[in-house]
């Protein structure tokens, strides 16, 4: 990891993840979630960048609706315990929910809609996978 992705994800860190981390948990309906990032794989700042709007966001938005009662929000809660973003360098995204961790596997700085999982697109998995 080169200066400029080092000093990028110490803004990240500093300025967003704790707070989206939160914002996170808040969606999941008060669920105490882990978030992991392989950091190792962000290897261009533009994929550090887009982690807030490009991963986070949308996975806030669809957990919102998914834990919009009682019944989404225990099978977050019991279904989910860790999230865990890496991002790869070949097109495309994928999701995996396997021993209470929501693997998230995206090209982050590449396109939103075919590289990025995008609005929707996580609240169709766990619907599917809860």
């Amino acid at each position: 990891m080169g200066l400029a992705e080092r000093t990028e994800w110490a803004t990240f860190k500093q300025e967003s993840f704790a707070s989206k981390v939160e914002e996170l948990k808040r969606a999941a309906g008060g669920a105490d979630l882990q978030v992991t990032l392989d950091e190792a794989s962000f290897t261009t700042v533009a994929a550090i960048q887009m982690l807030s709007n490009g991963i986070f966001d949308r996975l806030i938005d669809d957990l919102k609706s998914v834990c919009r009662d009682d019944i989404g929000r225990q099978a977050v809660r019991e279904g989910i315990q860790t999230v865990h973003i890496v991002h790869k360098d070949a097109p495309g995204y994928t999701l995996d929910l396997k021993d209470g961790t929501l693997a998230i596997q995206a090209k982050v700085d590449g396109s939103i809609g075919e590289d990025l999982p995008g609005y929707g697109a996580y609240k169709s998995f766990l619907l599917k996978k809860l």
